[in-house]
């Protein structure tokens, strides 16, 4: 049976324990630097009572003492703490990094750890809190498939990507352009609709566009009529921003989204799709691609 350490025991690293401990996986423990030292330390010592982890008093302790190594701290600690684990780490043992940071960050993390032990990429894709251990996440890196082998048996919902490091951390990443953007966009749209007490159908008109067919088939539809029609929509843009102004309404993503129509427009893609829209999203990428090796 794996022994599991975490390297710091906040909100993520508790309710991954609690719900690992459930599915039987014994020997978890933790070593957390503000576990002797309040206030931090009463809240460390209900957690690892009630997830039944073992708090141990050095970091060497936790790494030497663990077959896989967690690190969930924060962002900023990532990188330090790789190279302050390095010592202790040797052949075999799984270093993992479940910390929300770039995937540079995670590629000099390997950098660290590859000589020494397998690396993980771990990024979560979901609130830790409401999955607890069954949280989706995805890994990559060398360490990914033995860390699925060992983990997976115990409920943990994890999608191995055969890539290096940062590619699963990129792919978190680059989602949450969309969902936070998603939800600014959305808010914008419907305090907007909101004066006119129009919200309600403007959101079943958003609704049908977007359930009109199978996601890649919608999203085919969106990025390639997007990109030829562009300029045009970039001074429909300039009605939409005039109306929130009016309205008094903040418009910072209606502007965006006009700036970033004139950079499409820049592209002259309508021009070189002969204003056919593409059929694959991923046709704008070799079309850039020539446009690039062409300049």
């Amino acid at each position: 049976m794996a022994k599991l350490g975490f390297i710091g025991f906040g909100e993520a690293a508790f309710n991954v324990a609690k719900g690992l401990k459930g599915e039987g996986l014994d020997g978890i423990m933790a070593y957390d630097k503000f576990w002797k030292d309040a206030p931090g330390s009463e809240l460390i010592g209900k957690r690892a009572a009630e997830a039944r982890v073992k708090l141990v008093p050095t970091h060497q302790e936790l790494v030497e003492s663990s077959q896989v190594v967690v690190s969930a701290v924060s962002a900023d600690m990532a990188v330090p703490l790789a190279k302050a684990s390095k010592p202790f780490l040797t052949g075999g043992k799984i270093y993992v990094d479940i910390n929300a940071t770039s995937p540079m960050t995670k590629e000099k993390i390997d950098k660290i750890i590859s000589p020494v032990a397998l690396f993980v990429d771990c990024a979560v894709m979901g609130p830790v809190p409401t999955y607890k251990h069954k949280v989706p996440v995805t890994v990559s890196g060398k360490g990914a498939k033995a860390f699925a082998e060992v983990m997976s048996p115990f409920g943990m919902n994890i999608t191995c990507m055969d890539a290096p490091a940062g590619s699963a951390s990129a792919s978190k990443m680059f989602r949450s352009i969309f969902m936070k953007g998603f939800v600014t966009l959305l808010l914008e749209m419907l305090m907007a609709a909101h004066k006119y007490k129009v919200e309600d159908d403007v959101l079943k008109s958003v609704k049908e566009t977007l359930t009109a067919g199978p996601l890649l088939e919608v999203v085919n539809g969106l990025i390639g009529r997007g990109v030829i029609h562009s300029e045009r929509r970039e001074h429909e843009m300039d009605e939409v921003i005039a109306t929130l102004n009016e309205l008094q309404v903040d418009g910072t993503m209606s502007k965006a989204t006009k700036a970033k129509l004139r950079w499409c427009t820049s592209l002259a893609l309508k021009e070189y799709f002969k204003g056919v829209p593409p059929k694959d999203f991923h046709e704008i990428f070799v079309a850039l691609d020539k446009k690039e090796a062409a300049a």
